[in-house]
């Protein structure tokens, strides 16, 4: 072929037919990307695997817009030549100075050097920077998407989005073959990093056109797929190549005469838009490899005669052994077709089912039982798993767990002081020395009579794990196991899917519950050893009455004691109460049983007197103090200090006994607990009727005043409705001063006085 202006002519027409492609349509599918209505209840419009496809094709036209600037140069660099070429002729025999500075005299061809050397490098990098800046922007939109923070558009348009993928896919992939023919030519060479782009543009728009077809069968994930590899496909190899082109041409040889080759000219992609080079690589490598021409050989025709007919019999077979699912003895297997399950569950042998994506195969081993961990659970020693190894861990060692414990809610012990030590007997104690010392340690164990009689709760730790397997019964086992929750692994947890969850979720409300109408006495004695039946008797029954198609094997509870630092009280009361007996005798029955009562050792009377007057001293001196001084005084704060100590020793000495003081003590800590717990489903409440408030201001105040009105007007035995001007009203009332309780019997005789 003969390199003129004619040439580049026609390579200049070619790249401007495939600039306008390229443009017509990226602008299709983005007008269709952003404008296409949606499914039914979303306000926006939009398809995002078409936006980001639209993206990709738009950027293609910096390559075809380089390629018609620097071949419509090459153009002028040959007319320009040619003019030279009959000016030396007309010039024949005579001599000029201006022969020595052709080259100065060349402009055309002093800026096509130039085009090649900045302008084709610049217009790669731009093209690196473009498609790498999109790749970004949608890898991070793609990442919200997945963190449930945007939504993820999808055309209802069907039919329409994937004719137009089609066509556009055909028409990218019958250009770029045509300029990759044209491309084999030493003049037209350039225009592979246009074909190249193009059949991208094909690869590209062909994987929407499959994921939306995949949409036809209610299957959105393989689209979300596409529209995740998009990008990924912008940076390798797109993006990658270019800047790898463009540090290999800084070293690469100039050639005279060569055309230098753009940075954008992506050899991969060149693979695709010329198949058949691939082939012919194929060829060379076996004859290199072998030493001779085997691929003219008798032998190796036949095997390219027979490849299509052997690739057919190759994907039939893997057809059929798609339609084959083999089942174990301890499987069982469904087949699901479009998520939805199938016929009935089949044993073990063979199960046949129709090819994929038509019908799927789920298996699961039915045999094995599987466990799922409720709470958190304690970490045990490394030589745990030793043998001879024996674990002693007493409920007063700091229980260590691998995450935040939250405690079980029980109702409180029933066991009376008479029947701690096994029913040990403590005698009777004088009512008068009892209240004397009563009123002596009232002020800081002060306790509720009603919860002193029982009204509380506890708190225990518990370790629990449960042990289960699928049910093996037909309809109740596999399929309701696979109706009732998927197998979707949570976001925020992933050791965690979405069926563990619910069952897990079902398993912790029938377990609290039901402790919570269990005493601490049941729960660490008396029903210890049935507790474990008992809720795995509850927990199936939830799983059933909620289709889970799971069997309980069974409720394993490795640990159960007091939560926190409660457990230590429990350990030292056995020892507290025989330290107690051995001092009782019947000649100190009055003083040894009053001060057992409340400190639980008698030889505590005395330090706890001390303790109590160094108290009761310090806090006489504290007040003196910080009312002539003032709280915030360095004295103030120090004598603060020193009464906190005396406080702290106080209680010290209190608890150690185990004693009723050291009781009233621990309700005292519960009653804060129950306080807190109280307070918190207060807040929960308040915070729950906040919707309604803002809902609904004026109408809420009014249903809230009148419901105070009738709790409040609900225990008077009289009640006046006044329907005239209040001004008019006056009303006088007598509230004597009542002095003790037996005077509020005297009140309600005498009636309510008012005008």
């Amino acid at each position: 072929m003969r390199i003129d202006h004619y040439a580049y002519q026609r390579a200049t027409k070619v790249a401007g037919i495939g600039l306008l492609i390229q443009v017509l349509i990226g602008t299709v599918l983005l007008v269709f990307g952003l404008t296409s209505p949606q499914r039914a209840g979303l306000e926006t419009r939009g398809d995002t695997a078409l936006t980001f496809a639209a993206l990709y094709v738009l950027g293609g036209t910096l390559v075809w817009l380089g390629l018609v600037v620097i071949f419509h140069q090459h153009k002028l660099e040959r007319l320009e030549a040619l003019e030279e070429d009959e000016l030396a002729a007309a010039r024949a025999g005579t001599s000029s100075i201006f022969d020595a500075a052709t080259d100065e005299l060349r402009v055309a061809a002093r800026r096509l050097r130039l085009m090649h050397k900045w302008l084709m490098p610049t217009i790669s990098l731009s093209l690196a920077g473009l498609v790498g800046g999109l790749a970004w922007w949608m890898w991070g939109r793609v990442q919200t998407v997945a963190a449930d923070l945007e939504t993820f558009h999808l055309t209802d348009q069907l039919g329409w989005a994937v004719a137009i993928c089609l066509a556009f896919a055909t028409i990218s992939f019958i250009f770029s073959r045509f300029v990759a023919g044209m491309a084999t030519l030493a003049a037209w060479q350039n225009l592979r990093g246009g074909a190249g782009y193009m059949v991208g543009n094909a690869v590209v728009i062909l994987a929407v056109a499959v994921g939306i077809g995949f949409r036809f069968f209610e299957n959105d994930q393989v689209i979300r797929g596409i529209a995740t590899a998009i990008p990924i496909f912008m940076i390798f190899p797109v993006t990658v190549e270019i800047i790898l082109n463009f540090f290999l041409n800084l070293y690469r040889p100039r050639i005279p005469g060569q055309t230098p080759r753009p940075a954008f000219d992506s050899k991969v992609l060149s693979y695709l838009a010329a198949p058949d080079s691939i082939v012919r690589s194929i060829n060379e490598a076996v004859n290199y490899q072998f030493g001779f021409d085997v691929t003219s050989s008798w032998g190796y025709q036949l095997l390219l005669r027979s490849f299509f007919w052997l690739l057919a019999f190759g994907a039939g077979v893997l057809v059929l052994l798609n339609t084959m699912v083999v089942v174990e003895p301890h499987q069982q297997a469904v087949r699901l077709r479009g998520g939805e399950i199938v016929g009935d569950v089949h044993g073990s042998g063979i199960m046949w089912k129709l090819p994929w994506p038509l019908e799927t195969a789920a298996v699961y081993d039915v045999g094995r039982v599987r466990r799922l961990v409720l709470t958190a659970r304690r970490q045990r020693p490394a030589a745990a798993g030793r043998p001879g190894f024996v674990e002693v861990h007493l409920w007063s060692n700091e229980m260590k767990t691998d995450a935040d414990l939250d405690p079980f809610i029980v109702r409180g012990s029933t066991v009376s002081i008479d029947d701690a030590g096994s029913g040990a007997s403590l005698g009777r104690v004088d009512l008068a020395s009892l209240a004397e010392l009563e009123q002596a340690i009232e002020p800081p164990l002060e306790v509720e009579a009603a919860e002193a009689a029982g009204d509380l709760y506890s708190l225990i730790d518990a370790e629990i794990v449960l042990e289960y397997r699928i049910k093996d019964k037909g309809p109740a086992g596999l399929p309701a196991y696979l109706r009732f929750a998927p197998d979707t692994r949570l976001p925020h947890r992933a050791d965690l899917t979405m069926r563990k969850a619910a069952l897990k979720a079902l398993a912790l409300r029938e377990i609290t519950h039901h402790l919570s109408q269990l005493t601490l006495d049941d729960v660490l004695v008396h029903q210890r050893a049935d507790l474990a039946g008992e809720l795995r008797a509850r927990v199936q029954a939830a799983f059933d009455d909620q289709a889970a198609g799971v069997e309980l094997v069974t409720v394993l509870l490795p640990t159960v004691r007091p939560s926190g630092s409660a457990a230590a009280a429990f350990e030292e009361l056995a020892i507290s109460v025989q330290a107690r007996q051995q001092r009782i005798t019947e000649t100190e029955r009055l003083v040894v049983g009053t001060l057992t009562y409340w400190l639980g050792d008698p030889d505590l009377a005395e330090p706890v007197g001390e303790a109590m007057s160094d108290f009761a001293r310090a806090q006489a001196e504290h007040d003196r103090v910080s009312g002539e001084l003032g709280p915030d005084a360095p004295k103030s704060r120090a004598l603060a200090a020193d009464l906190k100590r005396r406080r702290a020793e106080v209680e010290r000495l209190l608890r150690a006994g185990g004693g009723r003081a050291a009781q009233r003590l621990a309700d005292a800590e519960k009653k804060r607990w129950i306080d807190l717990m109280l307070a918190r489903g207060e807040a929960t409440r308040v915070q729950g009727q906040l919707p309604a408030y803002l809902a609904a201001p004026r109408l809420f105040r009014e249903r809230e005043i009148m419901r105070r009105l009738a709790d409040g007007l609900t225990g008077l035995r009289n009640k006046y409705l006044i329907s005239i001007d209040p001004e008019r009203v006056d009303i006088n009332f007598e509230m004597p001063d009542l002095t003790s309780p037996l005077d509020v019997s005297d009140v309600i005789k005498q009636g309510e006085t008012g005008r």
